[in-house]
């Protein structure tokens, strides 16, 4: 008999956390599972395996009556419900842990941290009960699992439970692509991620617009969000040279084309870009935050690192690449050694192994 594995994806987009989903999706055995998957907006290149549900509600919360009421008429002994992030996977125990047969797996790929910033009052209340329930109820799931494990280790304390590490399966093999020659006159510096107060933009412009070497700068953001305006105004304003590229999906010629890659965040999970950038040769500069950095950057053996938000630290580091990029690219080729903890096929191994356990 299958076993019917329920995964709840509310909201479909571009970023890192949807590509780890559909790469552990596209590694279940649909011989051994029926997958339903939930959302509340369309899904993108899924298996024609897949029976996909869009759910009728307007939040991710309320859409769980709908989600219960359908996993309650299952009558089958084995069942299993997958979700990432906080904001999914505790209402996903609050109202289905109780439901007969049913296992729950969850899976994190952001730091508790993400939890202490807020920008409105609203959003600091729920963040405050967010975090207060993951410590309370996050036990209760038959499986927490993690991105990375920096925040396995902090979880695990927060919510007093052995956490898993299943590492963003995104590494399939080294790219060593001819790259163009290295012009220390002219810069090319790489940033790709959403432009959201996580990510912390506005450090990486300030490092640049203090730094010695920012006309011989170009920098090229790859990404979209709430703060753009904000981004480019202060692009305008201190006349930085920068080109900004929406909802790019393909990657690989900003990687060829690109010198150095940047991340400024003020937290993450595990980054899949940074280990992309890694495998594209790419030297890595990045804020320590928590948590992956450090795990993917060797703490600094591999990479160069920078407290978050100290944008002169990060100007600073600017200044040593222009005037010593052996350093740099030594790292860069050091830090390919350490990518095959995040192997596609290792990673899609575990995580089906932990899916097995729950469903025999």
């Amino acid at each position: 008999m299958k076993t019917n594995l329920y995964i709840f994806n509310p909201y479909s987009s571009v970023g890192g956390g949807d590509k780890t989903l559909k790469r552990l999706i596209q590694t279940i055995n649909v011989k051994k599972y029926n997958i339903i998957l939930f959302s509340l907006s369309g899904m993108r290149n899924f298996s024609k395996n897949i029976k996909f549900v869009k759910l009728k509600s307007k939040s991710t919360l309320t859409s769980f009556f709908q989600i219960k009421k359908i996993i309650d008429q299952d009558i089958s002994s084995k069942k299993i419900f997958f979700s990432m992030q906080y904001f999914v996977n505790v209402p996903a125990i609050l109202f289905l842990r109780k439901v007969k047969n049913l296992k729950i797996i969850i899976y994190e790929i952001n730091h508790p941290n993400e939890l202490n910033y807020s920008e409105e009052l609203i959003q600091y209340i729920k963040n405050k009960i967010l975090k207060f329930l993951v410590k309370k109820i996050y036990y209760k799931a038959d499986i927490v699992a993690s991105n990375s494990k920096e925040l396995s280790n902090d979880l695990s304390l927060l919510i007093k439970k052995t956490v898993k590490t299943i590492y963003n399966p995104c590494f399939y093999k080294m790219n060593l692509i001819k790259k163009k020659k290295f012009n220390k006159n002219k810069i090319n510096i790489l940033n790709i991620s959403r432009f959201e107060l996580q990510k912390d933009h506005l450090t990486l412009l300030r490092a640049i617009n203090s730094s010695k070497i920012k006309n011989k700068i170009r920098l090229n953001l790859v990404g979209y969000g709430s703060k753009e305006n904000i981004i480019k105004d202060y692009i305008n304003r201190n006349k930085i040279n920068c080109k900004i590229y929406k909802n790019k999906t393909n990657l690989s010629t900003f990687y060829r084309s690109n010198d150095l890659f940047i991340m400024t965040s003020l937290y993450e999970g595990l980054p899949t870009v940074m280990v992309e950038a890694a495998s594209n040769c790419l030297p890595i500069i990045s804020s320590k935050f928590k948590s992956g950095s450090m795990e993917i950057l060797g703490n600094g053996k591999f990479g160069h690192l920078f407290e978050p938000k100290d944008f002169k630290s990060l100007s600073n580091i600017l200044n040593n690449f222009y005037e010593n990029p052996k350093i740099f690219f030594k790292k860069e080729k050091l830090c390919r050694g350490n990518l095959k903890k995040f192997s596609f096929y290792e990673n899609t191994k575990k995580f089906n192994l932990y899916l097995n356990k729950l469903s025999n």
